[in-house]
């Protein structure tokens, strides 16, 4: 059977594909979304959310939304527990400039407000609707779909693939999901516990060469996420079996806590090689995946999809020839090479950092920040350079400046801040 789902069908209802289905349906362009899983996932993934993000969920009319069930970050924490050191960067240095704090949520709260006022705006979303195969012609592209009441061919002129870093759309195209694996894997857990009496900001890095971690507020309910690594060639079935053992570094012994969920999860550096093939694009961690040290991963994602939506959006409307989808593909690409991976790989070289005099150096770098503002903002403004060239002169984002808040130079920035 076929089905004619509109102009974009986007596979996977993450953050990512459907923040871009809103952004889509701003524009007045129908689309269909469909997801394999029976719903939003609520796994530990990204939830903190830097001044960029809070900038595009405002323009998209979501950041009261999702204030309202977040928490607001006003300082970052950085340890060095084998040095008797702890610093703390206040947001306050960005008032008057941007946003001075950050929010705090799980990604599935900001997937499901996104979904919210997509549905509103007549986009479909079908959850149980697995992606088995795609095909495309000169005029249109075709999911075939597994649903629980048999296969679905669905027809729309353009596909993107929103469909996280395992992407079957970028699977079934055959593109090269070029980069590395790293060694050790992490373990994600959310954990009720209050980090803040233990000496804790709302978001903090813990540098240790055996128990790096990173640990941040997630609600005003006491929840919060520690996410620590340990060695990859260690069982995944028995990762809870060691999680005490690293708990106890984070976590004075009778302190109570209770865990409500723990994911362990490879980590990656990776990016396709093409984010189009023809009339499928690809977004999101489907087209480029980082190590989550920084939160670099889904504000990268984030705009990739908000570039896209605005792009495909003109192409669509006949405002833009195709040809501009090719750029989209370089410049995103470029972003991710250029700006997110080489920043998410030095921060977690810093965490788990070994040769002491390296780690005074890093520890050197973040005292400067910590004891000059025009440094901290610097720093503070780098997730900025990932919004990239916004690729038209009438983009619906090009009024935000790529190279920082209010006249910030971050391209030029210091090296030890990079």
């Amino acid at each position: 059977m076929m089905i004619d789902t509109g102009d974009v069908l986007i596979v996977g209802a993450g953050p990512v594909g459907l923040l871009t289905a809103l952004a889509l349906a701003q524009k007045g362009v129908s689309v269909t979304v469909v997801e394999a899983a029976e719903g939003v996932s609520d796994a530990p993934r990204a939830m903190v959310y830097f001044a960029p993000t809070m900038i595009a969920l405002h323009e998209l009319g979501l950041l009261d939304d999702v204030a309202r069930q977040s928490v607001e970050g006003r300082a970052f924490g950085h340890h060095v527990p084998d040095f008797g050191v702890h610093l703390k960067i206040e947001n306050s240095v960005m008032a008057g400039i941007t946003f001075d704090y950050q929010l705090h949520c799980g990604q599935d709260i900001v997937a499901r407000i996104a979904q919210q006022h997509a549905e509103r705006l007549g986009v479909r979303v079908l959850f149980n609707h697995k992606l088995v195969a795609l095909t495309q012609n000169a005029d249109s592209a075709i999911a075939t779909v597994q649903t629980p009441d048999g296969a679905r061919d669905l027809r729309a002129k353009w596909i993107i693939g929103a469909d996280g870093a395992r992407s079957t759309v970028r699977q079934l195209l055959d593109i090269e999901f070029a980069g590395h694996t790293w060694g050790n894997r992490f373990v994600a857990t959310n954990v009720y516990c209050d980090f803040s009496t233990l000496g804790y900001q709302a978001a903090n890095f813990v540098c240790d060469p055996t128990y790096s971690a990173v640990i941040a507020v997630i609600d005003n309910k006491g929840l919060w996420r520690l996410t620590y690594q340990e060695d990859g060639t260690l069982p995944v079935d028995s990762f809870m079996e060691r999680l005490p053992e690293r708990y106890g570094f984070f976590i004075p012994q009778g302190t109570p806590f209770e865990i409500a969920s723990a994911n362990p999860y490879t980590i990656h550096q990776r990016c396709a090689t093409t984010l189009r093939q023809g009339r499928i694009l690809l977004a999101g961690d489907a087209a480029h995946a980082t190590n989550p040290c920084g939160g670099l991963g889904l504000t990268t994602g984030l705009w990739s999809g908000m570039i896209l939506s605005d792009t495909l959006a003109a192409v669509l409307q006949e405002d833009a020839d195709e040809a501009l989808l090719d750029r989209y593909s370089d410049e995103r690409r470029r972003i991710f090479h250029e700006v997110t991976s080489p920043a998410a790989s030095r921060n977690k070289r810093m965490l788990e950092e070994a040769d002491p005099d390296q780690r005074r150096q890093d520890l050197a770098m973040v005292e400067a920040a910590a004891a000059d503002p025009a440094l901290a903002r610097i720093m503070l403004s780098f997730p900025f350079k990932v919004i990239g060239d916004t690729l038209r002169p009438d983009s619906r984002w090009a009024h935000i400046d790529p190279t920082g808040p209010a006249g910030i130079d971050i391209s030029a920035r210091k090296s030890q801040l990079a």
